[in-house]
């Protein structure tokens, strides 16, 4: 057997092993640290001695202080641990490795679930045998590729395997698993994945063939693919503060969706990351960083709808101007805006009131704008006209919110209820006919159709709480073309709130909106629920959520919403920077 031939077959062995002790340390994780985050590492749990891997190590305990646990023994809730969903993986593996492409993509990962609107909710990040496959052949690829490009290869290697011999290969995993595993790695881990180099040598391969499978088990550990958080004592109720590696992790996820940078790794070493004026210098550099694309990648791509403009699919015959060139720009126009909001000051109301957008030439054709000379978005002027203000006006957002023949008042009524809000609509009655169907004759305008079936006690109670909301967006078709006629009829686009506010199109309604103190606080539940990854918990009075929420909420509001404070009010909320066991 050849040396090429015997290292593809290491190889192979070497997944079925990387996938077993993948299992082996969950199954661990689950047995003796519940859902956690006291995992072990290949072959067994991490003791509490490792140095930064548990509390007490460096960037580990801490003292009760400014920004740690209050006086008042309360509860800020357990987070289940966390498993990197398809975005923090493939921005993790860019950050750690510099792959350039989308893995989750390019192996068909499983997609994720969503709970309580995200995607990063951590209780709904299952694994499946599907997930530790495409980890496998995913880590093998990515391995392969890296080890063969020159600066990719000096990620992972830091002096000369074949001269070297071990001794490379024990000094290129010292300084690569930690970054991998956001932690400093200990000693007995580190001989754990320097026994499968020794496993390969003695079988005769080279030492880059077994550090090759030694990174790719470090690739397919717990500690990569989740992002554990340690309770010395996994049952206990009693919060602590999170170590300092563990304070980076969130933070970065939170804002980056990927890994620390050696910044953040670098304050965590040096203990002093929970330090409030640290924190929040690394939180005002993160939010400058081009890393912080992903806050409107993720979050508002969620929040707001703006991923579901990929998937939507309006009647090609109906619509036949929506092409693929007009749904790059509909998505582009909302990021944009909410990027200036998130990034650049913009005060948060002026997501609903902002005189200004950003589009190229083929949306400002779709809205009847002058041209603006570029195929890739600018800012525009809206002070000449009325017909757009604000993302309720933009294209893609009236479009997600229709269906795919017409619009849907309900929809838009629902969206700004639940989403701006932060409304509830209980699910329709059992056995109701939900199917509107337009007027065949053109007799009746979508409104007056749907006037006519609130009229149905069933439906009259939601109905008559969503649709006033949505006719004021009817003078935007099913693709958020304006318009003044529904077929042969005026568009009336009048409409009344909950509170009883009425107004005359969106515009007002945008108004009142973005002036409402519950779109603050919606927009704030939004983000706190991404920072923590997990829901809010509003009826145990022991729980700091509540408190926690509200003064986040408040600071935003009073400080003229600027999404920077309200970012650096999650971060410095005791929810945020501590954590206890789950009591079981």
């Amino acid at each position: 057997m050849s040396r090429g031939t015997m290292g593809f077959h290491r190889m192979t062995a070497a997944g079925t092993w990387a996938k077993a002790l993948f299992w082996s340390a969950l199954l661990s994780a689950m047995a003796t640290g519940g859902c956690t985050g006291k995992i072990g590492g290949p072959g067994e749990p991490v003791s509490g001695s490792g140095a930064g891997a548990t509390p007490g190590g460096a960037g580990g305990g801490r003292p009760s202080g400014p920004g740690g646990i209050a006086t008042k023994a309360t509860d800020p809730g357990r987070v289940t641990m966390h498993r990197l969903n398809l975005a923090e993986y493939d921005n993790t593996m860019r950050d750690l490795l510099g792959t350039t492409t989308s893995p989750s993509a390019a192996f068909n990962f499983p997609p994720d679930d969503r709970g309580d609107d995200f995607d990063n909710t951590a209780d709904v990040l299952t694994v499946s045998p599907l997930h530790v496959t495409c980890y496998d052949a995913a880590a093998s690829s990515i391995v392969a590729a890296a080890m063969a490009a020159p600066a990719q290869r000096a990620l992972l290697v830091s002096c000369d395997l074949a001269a070297g011999g071990a001794a490379c290969a024990r000094t290129s995993l010292e300084a690569f698993v930690p970054r991998a595993w956001r932690r400093p790695a200990t000693t007995a881990e580190i001989d754990r994945l320097m026994a499968v180099v020794a496993s390969a040598t003695t079988q005769g391969d080279s030492t880059e063939v077994g550090f090759t499978l030694a990174v790719r088990a470090a690739l397919l550990s717990p500690y990569f693919m989740y992002r554990p958080e340690i309770d010395a004592s996994p049952t206990s109720l009693v919060p602590h503060p999170l170590n300092d590696y563990e304070l980076a992790s969130r933070v970065s996820y939170f804002l980056w969706s990927s890994m620390p940078d050696d910044q953040l790794f670098a304050a965590a070493k040096g203990g002093h990351l929970h330090e409030p004026a640290t924190l929040m210098t690394h939180v005002t550099r993160m939010l400058a960083d081009p890393k912080a694309q992903a806050l409107i990648d993720n979050f508002a791509g969620q929040w707001l709808f703006i991923r579901k403009i990929d998937e939507v699919a309006p009647d090609p015959t109906l619509f036949p101007q929506f092409d693929d060139s007009l749904r790059a720009a509909l998505k582009a126009e909302t990021q944009l805006l909410f990027r200036e909001v998130a990034l650049h000051g913009l005060p948060a109301d002026q997501l609903l009131n902002a005189q200004f957008t950003f589009a190229n030439d083929r949306l400002a054709q779709f809205y009847g704008l002058p041209p603006v000379g570029s195929t890739t978005p600018v800012r525009v002027d809206l002070s000449g006209t009325t017909q757009r203000r604000g993302f309720l006006t933009h294209g893609g957002i009236l479009t997600v919110n229709s269906h795919a023949d017409r619009t849907s008042p309900v929809l838009r009524g629902k969206y700004v209820l639940t989403e701006l809000l932060c409304g509830t609509i209980p699910p329709p009655p059992a056995n109701v006919n939900t199917k509107i169907v337009a007027d065949p004759t053109g007799a009746m305008t979508l409104r007056q159709i749907l006037e006519s079936h609130a009229q149905n006690a069933s439906c009259a109670a939601c109905h008559n709480t969503m649709d006033p909301i949505g006719f004021g967006m009817e003078n935007y078709n099913a693709i958020g073309a304006y318009r003044t006629m529904d077929g042969t009829l005026p568009v009336d686009s009048t409409g009344v709130l909950p509170s009883g506010q009425k107004f005359s199109g969106v515009v007002d309604l945008a108004k009142i909106v973005g002036s409402n103190p519950a779109f603050a606080q919606c927009m704030a539940t939004k983000l706190y629920t991404y920072a923590l990854g997990r829901g809010l918990n509003t009826t145990d009075p022991n729980n700091m959520d509540v408190p926690s929420l509200a003064a986040a909420s408040s600071g935003f509001a009073s400080k003229g919403l600027k999404f920077q404070d309200l970012v650096t009010g999650i971060v410095l909320s005791p929810t945020f920077l501590n954590r206890r066991g789950d009591g079981g």
